[in-house]
């Protein structure tokens, strides 16, 4: 309304009614996108949260799944390396006993082929 006189007596044209209508109009679709964008961050701002819990659980669950395999593998070696090492331990010693007596033989042979220097 441009008039001077503004109280709620003072008629006004359709005109100036349209105008005041739009206006209002205007000022309340403004009022309601603000408010839907409010609770849309609001909405948006929870789900995040609920997304980021659900990955916290979901991670420290994956997290212990990974830490109990990896457990179980390195169990696992330890039993496949023990073995070896037995099996290893054994072929080695028959080895050492086959020959044990080798170092008497030898100085035997020794004594019996080499003569002995004098000084």
């Amino acid at each position: 309304m441009k008039r001077g006189a503004t109280g709620m007596s003072t008629p006004v044209t359709r005109g100036e009614l349209r105008e005041e209508l739009a206006q209002l109009e205007i000022r309340l679709e403004q009022k309601l996108e603000q408010k839907l964008e409010q609770k849309f961050d609001q909405k948006l701002e929870r789900l995040e949260q609920r997304f980021d819990q659900k990955l916290e659980l979901w991670g420290g669950a994956l997290l212990a799944r990974i830490a109990e395999s990896e457990q179980r593998l390195l169990t696992e070696m330890a039993r496949h390396i023990n073995a070896a090492y037995e099996a290893m331990t054994k072929q080695i010693s028959a080895i050492d006993e086959k020959y044990a007596d080798l170092p008497a033989r030898v100085r035997r042979l020794e004594d019996n082929v080499f003569v002995p220097r004098r000084r």
